[in-house]
């Protein structure tokens, strides 16, 4: 491990770090009884309610390019658990965090960390209950989030059924899109990369419109590992073949630029980029009216991109659909 410096909080200490990443909320909710500071949070029970409990790890050099915005990285920590909420149709509620950071981690990018977290935090109303810290390389953040949706609500992978549609909310492959830009800088740098590196480093799940589809999806997941990639876990959860149309995929402008200045096929990255955190789910004509009221009570759009189907089931298929692809973090040097 590099020796710390003189502006690392390696030098500054333990109760430094704990006091930038876990204080910083002074007000907690009323659910909170005990919150940081003792050997466990206690929350108050949640009624009726169902608990939902999500965890994900966010990894300097892994999620992020080695080096890259520290509060970006922070932010990603939250964003990443929200979206698995969201696929849920819960709301978020406490977190608890593992920080495992370098002790030659100077100072400013330990505060920028810290910045990106808590922002994302107040961003979607949760309350940083507790967790741990401890040295190590690289710097990881493991986050647990706990939320909440009323008994028997929460949307599943396996209720998609033949018939159904498949729908899509945002626009795809703008993560996959903006990590290709910073790994590779082109020399003629358009406006519209820039929002293509911000999808990238600080993705908005569209929590709202989860909630607003809980009952009326037939199945749900987050965008995460690529949409083929993540619709292949409906599909054989629910035993059924998933059709997709790649005319039909949902595209932004700046994707569209940096298409027409590249020549890339940005189908491509939409089938398979990986890390939209939008939501891919299932739903029957009768879902018609809760959908479009989610859609404008969460000003989220969706796009239908295929259909569900009794044929091959447990597969993804389509014309021009690749038959693998997506984020695995096992393939040899990460392939995607």
């Amino acid at each position: 491990m590099p020796t710390p410096d003189g502006d690392s909080i390696g030098r500054a200490g333990e109760l430094a770090l704990i006091e930038a990443l876990f204080h910083r909320q002074r007000e907690l909710p009323g659910d909170v009884r005990l919150g940081v500071g003792d050997d466990a949070a206690v929350l108050a029970a949640a009624g009726t309610d169902d608990w939902v409990a999500a965890v994900d790890t966010v990894i300097d050099g892994v999620h992020a390019l080695p080096g890259d915005d520290a509060s970006a990285l922070g932010w990603k920590a939250v964003a990443v658990n929200v979206s698995d909420l969201a696929a849920m149709g819960a709301e978020p509620r406490h977190a608890l965090l593992a920080a495992s950071l370098p002790a030659a981690l100077g100072r400013d990018r330990a505060e920028a960390l810290a910045d990106g977290l808590h922002a994302a935090l107040g961003e979607w109303g949760v309350a940083l209950v507790g967790g741990d810290t401890t040295a190590s390389a690289p710097l990881s953040l493991s986050l647990t989030l706990l939320g909440r949706a009323p008994e028997g609500t929460c949307m599943r992978r396996d209720g998609a059924r033949p018939g159904d549609t498949v729908y899509v909310t945002g626009t795809l492959g703008d993560s996959a899109a903006g990590l290709a830009l910073l790994s590779d800088p082109p020399p003629e740098w358009l406006a519209a990369y820039d929002w293509l590196v911000e999808r990238h480093r600080r993705p908005r799940p569209p929590l709202a419109f989860g909630r607003g589809i809980r009952g009326a999806a037939s199945a749900a997941i987050d965008v995460s590992d690529g949409l083929v990639a993540d619709l292949g876990h409906i599909a054989r959860a629910s035993a059924v073949g998933i059709e997709i149309d790649p005319d039909r995929l949902p595209l932004s402008a700046p994707m569209g630029e940096w298409a027409w200045a590249t020549g890339i096929d940005p189908a491509r990255y939409a089938l398979a980029g990986g890390e939209d955190f939008e939501l891919a789910f299932t739903a029957g004509e009768d879902a018609f009216e809760a959908m479009h009221r989610a859609k404008y009570t969460a000003d989220t759009r969706f796009t239908a991109v295929g259909r569900v189907t009794a044929e091959r089931p447990g597969e993804v298929y389509g014309d021009g659909v690749p038959t693998d692809g997506g984020w695995d973090h096992f393939a040899p040097d990460g392939d995607r």
